[in-house]
Formats: structure tokens, C-alpha cells, sequence
């Protein structure tokens, strides 16, 4: 019972396989922007003050304290609604190609204009075998499955490491992708960094039942034990 009850060491360390200090090429595919992301959008240029069109709203962006209120949000079509310019398709491009093409709308109004632009909206959930579950929001542009986890208080003693599933939706398909926390090269894998919206599951480990009810296991079978001897003993009796 004691075996059974017990989690070996080998099985609850991140990253066990690691042998030696390695360096990783990380493996971070540019994230495709969807409807509903929010976006930071800052633009400065040589254009005089009186005739920017963004300036009133740069300045008022960068006083507001709530980020969710300084951002340019993408509609349900794919696309951002910019100050005086209208409506511009972004869907499925990256940060670096809005930014771009946001700078090449512009020329058309801007002298010289330099754009700046960030993801202010990203959540994921976590669920499973963590000690606080949830959705959680950062407003950095990246988070990696460990951090992640982190977030959510750290696993619980009955997770399984080896078996980590990451609910992925893209285009309006969902796909799902298992790794290994004890896995070294976990750093490597194209599914450490999640993108906004994943869903993480942590598995619970295989004994878990048996390790919740393990009090009540031995009350059984120390239940069994003395009944039993019971037995054997009133047979014995009865026999002499």
C-alpha cells in the first residue's frame, strides 16, 4: 500500500531528463493575430502637432492606466478601426506585418511616421490537477507552459507529468497537443510557449483514487485482518 500510495521522485520533477546545462533554439512561431485580440498602437512623426491625426489619441493612450482602454480591439471580421483612417484588415498577420502595413496607411497622413505595436490582450486557462484553476491574463506578448502553471499556484501532488494536454484553437479549429514536464528538452518543443486562449490540462496521476482513500483502505483491511483472526481463533476454540 505504502508503494502504491507514494508518487516517486521520478515522476513530480519539471524538466527530469535534463542531464547537463544545455542551451535551446527556442522554436516561437510568430503568433497570427484573431478577432478579438487588442492591440496597443503608438505612432510618433515629423508631422507638425496641429496636423497629426494621431496625436490626441497617442497622448490620451499613454495617460490611461487601464490597458484594456488604450487598445484598438479587432472585430469580429478581422479587422482595426483607426482614428480618421477607417477600417483596416489584420487577421492572420502578425504583430510585425500590422505594424507595417498600419506605417504604410499612414504615409498617406503622416510625414515620417514610426508605429509601435504590441498585443495588450493575452489569456489562457489552466485547469486539472493545479492548486488554483482559472483564466489568467497577462499584458506581455508571450508566456511559457511553466510560467504558465506557476501562475495557476504550481500542480498538486497527484499530477501526472508526463501527461500535460494543450487545447489549441485556430480559424475555429481546435486541436489538442500532449507533452512531458519531466521531458529536458520540454524548452525545445514547439508547444512551450502557448499563444493567447490556449486551454492547459494537467492530467491526475493514475493512483490518485487509491491515494485519497488510502485511510479508509487500511481501516478495511486492518477490519478484514481482525475479523478473520476472529475466526481462526473461535474455530480454534471450538475445536479444542
Amino acid at each position: 500500500m505504502i508503494i502504491f500510495s507514494c508518487a516517486p521522485a521520478s515522476k513530480s520533477t519539471y524538466l527530469l531528463n535534463t542531464i547537463e546545462s544545455k542551451g535551446y533554439e527556442e522554436k516561437v512561431e510568430e503568433y497570427k493575430l484573431q478577432p478579438g485580440d487588442l492591440l496597443r498602437i503608438d505612432v510618433v512623426s515629423l508631422t507638425e502637432k496641429e496636423f497629426d491625426i494621431f496625436k490626441d489619441e497617442s497622448t490620451n493612450n499613454n495617460n490611461r492606466q487601464d490597458p484594456l482602454l488604450t487598445g484598438y480591439l479587432i472585430d469580429a471580421n478581422g479587422y482595426l478601426s483607426l482614428p480618421f483612417v477607417g477600417d483596416v484588415l489584420v487577421q492572420r498577420l502578425t504583430v510585425r506585418e500590422v505594424r507595417e502595413k498600419i506605417k504604410l496607411v499612414l504615409s498617406d497622413y503622416l510625414e515620417s511616421p514610426v508605429v509601435n505595436v504590441r498585443m495588450i490582450s493575452f489569456h489562457y486557462t489552466v485547469l486539472g490537477e493545479v492548486k488554483r484553476e482559472g483564466k489568467f491574463e497577462i499584458y506581455e506578448d508571450r508566456v511559457n507552459l511553466l510560467e504558465a502553471i506557476g501562475s495557476a499556484g504550481g500542480v498538486t501532488q497527484f499530477a501526472n507529468f508526463e501527461q500535460v494536454k494543450i487545447l489549441r484553437t485556430e480559424d475555429g479549429v481546435s486541436t489538442s497537443h500532449q507533452v512531458n514536464l519531466l521531458d529536458g528538452d520540454l524548452p525545445s518543443s514547439e508547444f512551450y510557449y502557448l499563444r493567447p486562449n490556449d486551454v492547459v490540462v494537467v492530467d491526475q496521476s493514475k493512483n490518485k483514487n487509491f491515494r485519497l482513500n488510502s485511510s479508509r483502505n487500511i481501516s478495511l483491511i486492518l477490519g478484514a485482518i481482525a475479523t478473520s483472526l476472529t475466526i481462526i481463533l473461535a474455530v480454534d476454540n471450538l475445536s479444542n
